[in-house]
């Protein structure tokens, strides 16, 4: 039995897919923690910016390739816009 070579690209897809995914997890767990609101709601949604991109080249790596393109990579470009508007308003900028 023969084991599938494994490429650049799928090794890079699951790595850069998986870091992000431990990151989203770190992310919602200081959220979870956190008693200040403005930290909260940032660790918020950085992870679940993290979440949909990690997502996004898990899918576009293994599963279903360019469909993901269309809903979780503009998800998480929609995500990081909001994360940098709520920044910019309540995280220390203004």
């Amino acid at each position: 039995m023969r084991l599938p070579t494994a490429t650049v690209d799928l090794v890079l897809g699951f790595i850069s897919g998986g870091s992000l995914l431990v990151a989203s997890i770190v992310s919602f767990y200081l959220a979870y923690r956190s008693s200040i609101t403005t930290l909260r709601v940032l660790s918020l949604l950085l992870g679940l910016f993290a979440l949909a991109h990690g997502s996004y080249h898990l899918l576009f790596t293994f599963i279903i390739g360019y469909p993901a393109r269309a809903f979780l990579d503009s998800t998480s470009v929609t995500v990081l816009i909001i994360f940098a508007l709520y920044y910019s308003k309540r995280g220390g900028l203004a």
